[in-house]
């Protein structure tokens, strides 16, 4: 009876109290990173006098210590190639055809239109802004990278969380095999609608489903391993690193410069960021962080299977040990 009662409470209570954790972090992550957002050590590039970059510098520090960091330019010409090639996300230029800031929209509106106002505030009056990297027609507040990344972290986790239910002891290399025809799915169709289809994505076709390959693969690979460390726990653990964490400092809504000091460093780690900074440098910067991008991704797939792999080891070394324990004890029981 007491039994039956407890099992009743903790089937009552276990939902609730999972979902209320849940939800209550996702609402304190996200209002933390993007309430009142404010930079934090923000590339910005300077390419004119001593004189005029000084007090330009020295104008934007005192009206926010530690929001910037500045990069001297030798002229326009240099300007546009740091702009063009995702080294800083704009330039304030002053030279015989006048004051100006040469931006890359491709960085985001929220970007831009920041350090503009903080330009417009240091000089004293308005600055021209010229966009050499706009974003393209089918992604106007260059949020598309940002979607396709959440649809497929979110379809990696779902992928995991199905796959363990139906198949908890399914053999890792036929783990492995469904994933990997679901990476190569995900990134095929991601890169049709989003590509093809919609003309939101920039990137060739083949770079976006790669990219998009990538991030299922290490999405799927990481939930998978959180649920076989965590048990019963692993679905929400997975959904908190995952789709919340990951979503939240994937620079896809505001940039790494933009988050909270505590959230800034899972930028450079975590696939959703991996994968936005790959899709938009091989759409509008020449591919400069593709690479890296998607070695990062790889980093997470292989390093999951690996961790993976030695669970599964682990746990049969164990299941064998028990296995020739108890032969042992029989043996022994019928000799005696």
């Amino acid at each position: 009876m007491l039994s039956a009662t407890a099992g009743l409470r903790k089937a009552l209570l276990a939902p609730v109290i999972t979902a209320l954790a849940i939800g209550g972090i996702f609402v304190g992550v996200y209002l933390a990173a993007f309430h009142s957002p404010a930079a934090h050590h923000q590339p910005l590039g300077i390419a004119a006098s001593d004189s005029v970059a000084a007090r330009t510098e020295l104008s934007l520090n005192n009206e926010a210590p530690d929001a910037y960091v500045f990069y001297r330019y030798a002229d326009a010409a240099a300007a546009h190639e740091a702009v063009t090639h995702d080294e800083v996300p704009a330039v304030l230029v002053s030279d015989h055809a006048g004051l100006r800031l040469i931006a890359a929209g491709a960085q985001g509106p929220s970007t831009i239109s920041s350090l503009s106002a903080a330009v417009t505030q240091a000089v004293g009056h308005p600055v021209p802004v010229r966009d050499v990297r706009p974003l393209a027609d089918g992604d106007a507040r260059g949020l598309s990278a940002f979607y396709a990344a959440f649809g497929v972290v979110l379809a990696g986790f779902l992928f995991a969380v199905s796959s363990y239910q139906i198949a908890p002891r399914l053999a890792l290399f036929a783990r492995v095999a469904s994933m990997l025809a679901f990476s190569v799915a995900s990134g095929l169709i991601v890169a049709l609608i989003a590509h093809t289809g919609f003309d939101a994505l920039p990137a060739p076709y083949a770079t976006v489903a790669v990219v998009v390959g990538l991030l299922a693969w290490a999405t799927a690979a990481a939930a998978g391993v959180l649920l076989r460390l965590f048990g019963p726990i692993g679905m929400p653990v997975a959904s908190v690193v995952l789709l919340i964490l990951g979503n939240a400092t994937s620079g896809g809504i505001l940039p790494a410069t933009f988050l909270p000091s505590w959230l800034a460093p899972l930028a450079d780690v975590m696939p959703p960021a991996a994968a936005i900074t790959g899709l938009r440098d091989a759409g509008y910067f020449h591919g400069e962080h593709v690479t890296p991008a998607m070695l990062t991704l790889t980093a997470w797939g292989v390093g999951c299977l690996a961790i993976q792999y030695i669970l599964d080891r682990t746990a049969a070394r164990r299941a064998h040990a028990r296995g020739a324990s108890t032969a042992a004890r029989v043996v022994g029981q019928l000799s005696a």
